[in-house]
């Protein structure tokens, strides 16, 4: 009983009572806003209609009246799918061939063309369904109870019944191998613990050793620390995958300079990420606690475990602000989907963006850190009198 009483006094007298009340409700309130969409609805797709007729314009306004598709973009001249697919700005493109109209009208069978990004195949599975209920629809329309009795063959009878046949292929993860889904989170989660645990705690490390007021006259030093973090992150990521290749079959198309690029701005941007949130911390005890902040978000918000379309509006611009949602955007357009990096110029222009807001909040860091410091000498200094 005594130890009981000790135990509950050493709670109370703290913050603790109030972490291990307040963050089960939190965790829980989180969680479920982030998981209220269990299904994604409005699919962003893009129509390539090579028709240009009445009935092409009637079908594609039927799709985009489901509710699990919104036709985005149609394009008028024929263009290759993947360069539709690669910047994930469409989870699928829907081909309407030229002629659709007249063979339907003949009794002629046409092919659609329906191509889905399978990569995340969860996010595509009320998409399918709702494209191949409609074309069944329209089948079904056009068959009637008599043809037969109307003197038609059976060719003709077939040709009216079945007139567009949906052609499906899942690109890109055509077997749901949790390789690409499971396996690259859960690497990406253990790489975020070491190199983060690393880098948070690169300026407490410093401030405990009382070196960190000389490193602060030289910035730039003090940035460079992370790169070798950075370097050795990307080199493990290149080995990491390169296992996972031969052993396990991963689907990796992408050139390996240019994954290059976007590896090392992850590595770089993830390191300066995590110095911002362990500056001001005491010392490195303290900053690793809270390596929870970056692997929550990132396990929640970047697309390791939910897709980003299935997210609530506001935090999928929140997911913006996480350099694992840049590099997932990579990893599988470029890695996955085999797309050169010539088609992610925007993807670029984004990852130099979160860059540059990093570099400016270390700092911005940096300068109130000199004046903390300043202030903290000029009220210790000892003036002595005038004689």
């Amino acid at each position: 009983m005594k130890a009981f009483i000790e135990e509950w006094k050493l709670l109370i007298s703290g913050k603790l009572v109030f972490v291990m009340l307040l963050v089960p409700i939190l965790v829980a309130g989180s969680l479920g806003y982030v998981f209220k969409n269990n299904q994604l609805n409005d699919a962003p797709v893009a129509v390539v209609d090579l028709d240009h007729s009445n009935y092409s314009r009637q079908l594609i306004n039927k799709l985009d009246a489901s509710q699990y598709i919104d036709v985005r973009y149609v394009q008028e001249n024929e263009i290759d799918p993947n360069l539709l697919l690669y910047n994930e700005r469409f989870l699928a493109v829907i081909y309407l061939p030229a002629g659709l109209e007249e063979n339907r009208i003949k009794g002629v069978q046409s092919n659609i063309g329906f191509y889905v990004d399978n990569t995340v195949g969860q996010a595509t599975g009320n998409l399918r369904s709702a494209v191949t209920e409609i074309i069944a629809t329209e089948n079904a329309t056009l068959a009637g109870g008599g043809l037969k009795g109307m003197g038609m063959s059976d060719s003709q009878v077939t040709g009216l019944t079945s007139n567009m046949l949906l052609q499906q292929r899942l690109l890109y993860n055509p077997t749901n191998a949790t390789l690409m889904t499971s396996v690259i989170g859960f690497m990406n989660t253990v790489m975020i613990s070491l190199m983060g645990a690393a880098a948070l705690t690169i300026v407490p490390r410093l401030r405990e050793q009382g070196r960190l007021k000389e490193e602060l006259q030289h910035s730039s030093g003090l940035i460079l620390r992370v790169l070798p973090y950075a370097l050795v992150a990307c080199v493990s990521f290149y080995l990491s995958i390169g296992l996972l290749k031969q052993i396990g079959g991963l689907r990796f198309e992408a050139n390996v300079w240019q994954i290059s690029i976007p590896f090392l701005l992850y590595t770089i941007s993830l390191s300066l990420f995590a110095m911002a949130l362990g500056w001001s911390a005491a010392n490195p005890g303290k900053a690793s606690s809270r390596l929870i902040l970056i692997l929550m978000p990132s396990f929640l918000l970047s697309g390791a475990q939910l897709p980003v379309a299935m997210l609530p509006t506001s935090l999928q611009y929140v997911s913006n602000i996480l350099p694992l949602t840049w590099h997932f955007k990579f990893l599988r357009g470029l890695g996955f989907k085999g797309g050169s990096l010539k088609y992610f110029i925007p993807q670029l222009g984004g990852f130099l963006i979160l860059l540059s807001g990093l570099l400016l909040v270390i700092f911005i860091q940096i300068a109130l850190e000199k004046r903390k410091l300043a202030k903290s000498e000029d009220t210790s200094a000892v003036v002595e009198p005038v004689l």
